[in-house]
């Protein structure tokens, strides 16, 4: 993925629908204060644990204690510092392709749980080999997300197997469905969450992470051994950026939905689940997603294949985040159509089950 990402960054194409970078600015308020932090001085060596302040807010939004949060350079470094304390992982397919880079880097083994999009992206999981489960739900890059009847049936199988979970709930708030966080259900188990999504502050590297006591402090030392902390200017934006939450949630929110409901409309009949949250469509394409994405690129519209999320060779990944959107997804549909040769009518690539879209 990152390859072809910096493929893409040479070509410069008009039409970016490739990347998870949210389109919406930052609030100026935001910005504001993060500006205003620096020109206070701020920008000294603080905690490993974040500021006092902002583990405090983040506690309240969450509800849980500031004692069982702990601030990161963004949710990529806590998810880390879990794969590195773990022995064998286990990713449910389609995934963020960082969890498997990260595994390789540690060299640990890595567990792939595929689902397929003709049984709606749902999980089966029948063993576990692992110690660590990684969730992410809602699923970058399906949108997917797992009602609580399905939730639990996979963590009464990491229960039993004795696992941990790590629960990437950078979507969270994107949820356009009744979204079920993991440790209302499952007392072993770490949540990931950051500000790069929602409040579109994605170079601001600012993340989280929930648990237990216990494993905060396991977390911190890994902390302590590698990023040090996280500039106070950025967790200032962090604070100032909870003041906004509840406002924010409900537009962007709707925001995305509007988008995710413009692409199912437009993709209709061509093979995909309309998405339940986040802001990506995994579509099913004629032949080798990597030569479609390719044969997009010729044309102006940036999208990642497949293959950069598991072993989906025939998908692509549109992200509903990019200027002309509409524009961008009348070109996609219209190469899947040139593709096939005619309109997509339903009963190609393999598919039993009609087209998926306005589901």
């Amino acid at each position: 993925m990152y390859e072809f990402f910096n493929r893409i960054n040479e070509i410069k194409p008009g039409i970016r629908l490739d990347a998870g970078q949210p389109d919406i600015p930052v609030r100026e308020e935001i910005i504001e204060e993060t500006v205003a932090s620096l020109r206070r001085g701020e920008t000294g060596y603080i905690s490993s644990s974040g500021m006092g302040e902002l583990r405090e807010r983040i506690a309240e939004a969450e509800g849980v204690s500031p004692e069982e949060v702990i601030v990161g350079p963004g949710s990529k470094i806590l998810i880390a510092a879990e794969i590195a304390m773990a022995d064998r992982i286990a990713v449910i397919a389609p995934y963020w392709s960082a969890y498997v880079l990260i595994a390789r880097q540690f060299g640990k083994e890595v567990e792939v749980i595929r689902t397929r999009l003709e049984e709606e992206w749902r999980p089966r999981l029948e063993e576990l080999n692992a110690d660590l489960l990684i969730l992410n739900y809602p699923n970058n890059p399906t949108g997917r997300v797992l009602s609580r009847s399905e939730l639990k049936e996979i963590l009464e199988l990491a229960e039993e197997t004795g696992a941990k979970v790590l629960s990437d709930e950078i979507y969270a708030e994107l949820s356009f469905m009744d979204f079920t966080p993991v440790r209302e259900l499952y007392e072993n188990a770490v949540t990931v969450k950051g500000f790069s999504k929602l409040y579109s502050m994605t170079g601001f590297r600012l993340g989280y992470a929930i648990a237990d006591r216990e494993e905060i402090a396991r977390i911190r030392h890994f902390m302590e051994s590698t990023v040090t902390c996280v500039p106070p200017f950025v967790q200032r934006a962090g604070i100032k950026a909870l003041e906004l939450r509840d406002e924010l949630v409900d537009d962007v929110r709707k925001e995305y939905m509007r988008r995710a409901k413009l692409a199912s409309r437009i993709l209709r009949g061509l093979y995909f689940r309309e998405p339940e949250g986040a802001f990506y469509v995994f579509l099913r394409v004629p032949g080798d997603g990597l030569a479609f994405a390719e044969r997009l690129l010729d044309k102006g519209v940036a999208v990642f294949p497949g293959v950069a999320f598991g072993p989906y060779r025939d998908f692509i990944r549109i992200s509903l985040t990019g200027s002309h959107l509409e524009e961008g997804l009348k070109t996609i549909r219209e190469e899947v159509q040139c593709a096939l040769g005619s309109p997509a009518t339903g009963g190609w690539a393999g598919s039993s089950s009609g087209a998926w879209a306005g589901r």
